[in-house]
């Protein structure tokens, strides 16, 4: 099979793809113990997020953006799996908000950099960002088409979504490289 045929249609090779999956899945079952269901991925290139959205910019051999977008009573669920000597009663809300910002931003950093263990050096990594105005549109950050995966955990759902491409910039390099 040549490179060419082993892209979605969105120009992100189908082991990424799985390994992004198998990232998401990892997460939950190790963090939580409890298994999600991954649905059927389908493109998109818009996307109204939940209320709170974890995003990683990507660079290197790829470029774009990573989105993992959940509501609000899974982060709750989460956050409880993993401090349960935490008492949400015990904290100010305003502190739990804090909580659930850091842990969405947490959530898509473990699972993209989980897949940067996978893709090596060349698969560079940003900092989380959260946004947390629910239902805004948010537009892919390339020209292509995003993937959407959505996630089904202990009755909560959730969205990861790839936007990335390869940077033809970083590919022309290695192939200049592998010549040389």
């Amino acid at each position: 099979m040549s490179e060419n045929e082993n892209k979605s249609a969105t120009g992100i090779d189908e082991d990424t793809i799985r390994f992004f999956v198998w990232s998401v899945w990892n997460f939950f079952q190790s963090s939580t113990g409890i298994e999600p269901e991954v649905g059927t991925p389908y493109l998109f290139d818009s996307f109204d997020h939940d209320d709170y959205t974890g995003i990683i910019g990507v660079s290197g051999n790829q470029r774009g953006a990573v989105y993992f977008t959940m509501c609000r009573e899974l982060l709750d669920s989460i956050i409880s799996k993993n401090f349960p000597e935490l008492e949400k009663e015990e904290c100010s809300e305003e502190q739990y908000e804090e909580m659930r910002n850091d842990y969405a931003g947490e959530m898509t950093n473990i699972v993209s950099g989980n897949v940067r263990n996978y893709l090596g050096e060349q698969f560079l990594i940003s900092v989380p960002v959260v946004v947390t105005a629910k239902d805004t549109a948010m537009r892919m950050t390339q020209s292509t088409h995003g993937i959407i995966f959505p996630v089904t955990w202990n009755g909560f759902r959730c969205h990861l979504i790839l936007s990335l491409e390869n940077n033809a910039q970083t590919n022309e390099h290695d192939i200049l490289e592998r010549v040389l």
